[in-house]
């Protein structure tokens, strides 16, 4: 299908925006004085269930393995999640928390259990829970990583009881309750003090299929007498998409008009929105797609930030103040399944240097949105759906999404800073007709006297000109890095590992602007010290 780029008309005044002197394709001005909310490190969250190979090949090898662990986890998996400072990871899942009962992963004998995902896994293909990898272990990981641990407790099977001994076991003192020195007598006497705590997962589906009346009574009951050991951070299980209905059904059953205004019932601080982009066009593999198929992802995947204001437009209207945030806890690409790695590793394609993109946009939108959104959580973090690795026994290697968080790591706990954009859009013809995206994405931030610019080029075929202006303060110098590749379909493999890596860029300061070339599918992070 047929794509092309239009020049937008500029506004009255884009004259005033770049001089001739310095033209360029696409004109950026960061408001350096009119500094926004922080962007919490929690935007750049992780997420992994007990789902094909997720847990056991991914992050757990076990003991006694021969490739390179600490105390059974992957050595290479906390590694990498370090070297990103990976803030939040969410466990144990996804639609498997809602069948798991946390019992069976302590002490030292564990008996092995149904796993939601035997319905989905290849005929003769066996998938039983050996419970090997447990609260502990888990926890522990998010020790070694430097992560905060977010649970998701058992609502459709489990009862307020299960949950609040969770949480009493995971908290409580040492010397205070059987469960806590039961918890010392598996191996750990202090407290892990978790504070995030999601009261089921999807519970309009695979969660328990309730009403949203029903969950709002079924959440009410699961906090009312939660054990507050730690100051807990509590979210409650938002809607699929675009399904207002189910969040104005919960916030309606949830909440009471007062002769004060209106009043929560229960406590609660997270409303969990999932959103995948689903494309699954007829024939072909993720990693080998046409031009045509480029556009359709990044346009989908963008369609995220109308969810985020609907959604959050429908909770002011039961809660005026805000007071509840969203937390974004599954999002990603989601194409067919092409059994990367093995046939029983679910859910498992390849990320190539589209996803990669794709990921920088949506990045851009939750710094837009930085008011609105408490966390978000990549689903997944390994060997299934938008995957930062993939992993085979010995084998492991981190996908070009990757890349995207380490270029997006100065913007952690930075002020956001408004941009303003002049570019060309992208028009191309999808499977819905016309349609749009923007020639050119970009977030900007400050930390001390640096700001930071990630700049993301979508086009397929074009590079651009890109001068960035500072409004309101100077640039003394400017350093600069992308990520890209000549080949669209460019992904990193075990044979390949290094495909698509971060690149040095130049960048250039000329008077209260920094000018970059940005090749065609590009994404730029360029740090400027203020003068």
């Amino acid at each position: 299908m047929p794509n092309r780029i239009t020049r937008r008309a500029f506004n009255a005044s884009a004259a005033a925006f770049l001089p001739l002197a310095h033209a360029a394709d696409s004109q950026l001005e960061v408001r350096v004085a009119e500094p926004g909310p922080d962007i919490t490190p929690m935007l750049y969250g992780h997420f992994i269930e007990h789902l094909g190979g997720v847990i056991y090949d991914g992050v757990w090898v076990g003991r006694a393995s021969k490739i390179p662990n600490v105390d059974g986890i992957r050595k290479a998996f906390i590694d990498d999640l370090k070297r990103i400072k990976a803030p939040v990871l969410r466990w144990p899942g996804g639609c498997f928390a809602d069948s798991y009962h946390w019992r069976d992963g302590i002490g030292g004998r564990r008996p092995k259990t149904y796993n939601f995902w035997q319905r989905s896994m290849p005929k003769g293909v066996d998938a039983t829970e050996p419970n090997t990898f447990g609260t502990h272990e888990f926890l522990k990981l998010c020790e070694l990583v430097g992560a905060e641990p977010y649970l998701a407790g058992n609502v459709n099977s489990g009862t307020p009881q299960e949950f609040a001994d969770w949480v009493s076991y995971c908290n409580a003192p040492q010397g205070t309750l059987t469960l806590a020195a039961e918890r010392a007598a598996n191996g750990h006497t202090a407290p892990y003090n978790v504070r995030y705590w999601g009261v089921g997962n999807e519970s309009w589906g695979c969660g328990g299929n309730f009403k949203p009346e029903e969950y709002a009574a079924a959440y009410a009951r699961f906090v009312a007498q939660f054990p507050t050991y730690t100051a807990p951070y509590l979210i409650a299980a938002g809607p699929s998409s675009g399904d207002l209905n189910w969040t104005r059904g919960f916030f309606e059953a949830f909440t009471r008009k007062t002769p004060q205004g209106v009043r929560q019932r229960a406590p609660m601080h997270g409303w969990a929105l999932h959103y995948y982009t689903f494309y699954r066009p007829p024939g072909g593999r993720s990693d080998k797609f046409p031009p045509e198929q480029w556009y359709p992802v990044l346009a989908l995947g963008m369609r995220i930030e109308k969810l985020i204001q609907d959604h959050w437009a429908a909770m002011g209207e039961y809660d005026p103040q805000h007071r509840v945030k969203l937390v974004i806890d599954e999002w990603g690409v989601w194409y067919r399944d092409d059994a990367v790695v093995k046939p029983s590793y679910l859910f498992s394609h390849y990320i190539t240097l589209r996803d990669a993109v794709h990921t920088a946009l949506n990045f851009d939108i939750f710094h837009r949105h930085a008011d609105k959104i408490a966390m978000t959580n990549v689903a997944q973090t390994v060997n299934c759906i938008h995957s930062l690795f993939r992993a085979d026994g010995p084998k492991f290697v981190r996908t070009p999404a990757y890349y995207v968080y380490e270029l997006y790591l100065p913007h952690m706990g930075a002020r956001s800073l408004p941009v303003q954009s002049q570019a060309a859009g992208i028009s191309f013809t999808g499977q819905g007709g016309e349609a749009a995206i923007p020639g050119l994405s970009a977030s900007a931030s400050l930390h001390g006297r640096t700001v930071t610019v990630t700049l993301t080029n979508p086009s397929h075929s074009s590079p651009q000109q890109v001068s960035v202006r500072l409004a309101g303060g100077s640039p003394r110098g400017a350093r600069a890095k992308m990520l890209t590749h000549p080949d669209m379909q460019a992904a990193n493999t075990f044979e390949a590992p290094d495909e698509v890596r971060i690149q040095p860029l130049n960048a250039t300061v000329s008077g209260d602007r920094v000018l970059v070339s940005l090749p065609k599918h590009a994404i730029a992070a360029l740090q400027i010290e203020l003068a």
